[in-house]
């Protein structure tokens, strides 16, 4: 009886532990889509707005060379978060298109927001 509570708190213990790294929280606001042609195709991002704040970006079509593309999202996203513009920000050496799509598929989200 004993060994079956412990399974018991062991499992219930587990599944919140699974929850909580599992679930990111969704930031809150709205959702602006922009696309713009990169390297190896369209670069379709999602930008999401509260208060009149980019508060993230997030690639959803990346048909950019694995390892370039990629890499520059990567580095680029937060500089953007943090500057809340594209304007200024170098473009990812070794990614120039790949970093001047997503310069403009944020921008053209940034536009239906109204920023």
């Amino acid at each position: 009886m004993k060994l079956h509570k412990i399974g018991i708190c062991l499992l219930a213990l587990t599944m919140i532990f699974a929850f909580a790294v599992g679930c990111e929280p969704e930031p809150e606001g709205e959702v602006y889509q922009g696309e713009a042609e990169g390297f190896g195709g369209t670069v379709v991002v999602e930008v999401v707005v509260d208060e009149g704040e980019m508060v993230d970006i997030t690639v959803v079509e990346d048909p950019e060379t694995p390892g370039y593309g990629d890499e520059a999202f990567d580095a680029l996203i937060p500089q953007i978060l943090d500057a809340q513009t594209t304007e200024g920000i170098d473009v990812h050496s070794g990614a120039t298109e790949s970093s001047e799509a997503l310069f403009e598929a944020v921008d053209e989200a940034k536009a239906q927001a109204g920023l």
